[in-house]
C-alpha cells in the first residue's frame, strides 16, 4: 500500500475501534488489532500515545477504570549489584496500564521531574546590612503612590466626562430623542 492509502486505512481503523469501544468492544477489539499487525507488517513503530491508548496484545481501547487500570509503581533497577562507590541508585517511577480484558500489563517509564531549586536564608548580618542600607537610601518605590493617584485621575476624569455627555443629550430635549415621549410623560396625572 502507499503511503497516503496506508495512513488513511489506520486512521479510519483507530477512529472506528474508538467509535465502537462502548457500543462493541468486541468489534472495537477487533478492528484495533487490524491496526496493530498492519502497523508491524510496514515496520511502523507505534508513538507512545498509541501504545497507551489500547492494548497491545487483544486491542482493547483502554477507558480507565473500565477497560483498564493504570498505577505508578517504582521500577525495579536493572543493577544486582550495588555501585562500587557506595551511592544508593536512584529507584524512578513507572506507569503502569493494566488491561482488564487479557490482563496484560504494559510498563511507560515516567521521567524524573526536575530538580527543585531552594535559597538558602539570608544571615542575620545581611539582613540588618539590607535594613541599614535601606534607611539611608530613598526608596524608588515611593513614586508608586504618584504613579496611583495619576491613574485614579484619569479615571475620574474619564468618568466625568461620560456623565457630562449623558447630562448634555438629556438637556438638549425631547426634540433630540425619538417621539418626544418620556415614561414621566405617561405617569403625570391628568
Amino acid at each position: 500500500m502507499s503511503s497516503p492509502e496506508l495512513s488513511a486505512r489506520l486512521r479510519y481503523l483507530n477512529d472506528s475501534a474508538h467509535l465502537l469501544a462502548n457500543t462493541a468492544p468486541s468489534t472495537s477489539r477487533q478492528l484495533r488489532s487490524r491496526c496493530n499487525v498492519l502497523m508491524s507488517e510496514n515496520d511502523l513503530a507505534p508513538s507512545d500515545a498509541h501504545r497507551r491508548d489500547a492494548c497491545g496484545a487483544c486491542g482493547t481501547i483502554m477507558v480507565l477504570g473500565w477497560m483498564g487500570t493504570m498505577k505508578t509503581e517504582p521500577q525495579p533497577s536493572r543493577r544486582k549489584k550495588p555501585r562500587p562507590d557506595g551511592q544508593a541508585v536512584k529507584q524512578t517511577k513507572a506507569l503502569i496500564y493494566e488491561c482488564k480484558t487479557c490482563h496484560r500489563k504494559t510498563r511507560f517509564p515516567l521521567s524524573e521531574p526536575p530538580p527543585t531549586t531552594r535559597y538558602k536564608k539570608a544571615s542575620s548580618t545581611s539582613r540588618l546590612l539590607s535594613t541599614s542600607q535601606s534607611l539611608t537610601k530613598p526608596i524608588p518605590g515611593s513614586l508608586i503612590p504618584e504613579a496611583r493617584s495619576n491613574s485614579k485621575k484619569r479615571a475620574k476624569a474619564r468618568k466625568r466626562g461620560g456623565l457630562e455627555a449623558l447630562l448634555t443629550a438629556k438637556k438638549a430635549g425631547p426634540e433630540a430623542s425619538g417621539f418626544g415621549l418620556d415614561l414621566m410623560d405617561f405617569m403625570k396625572k391628568s
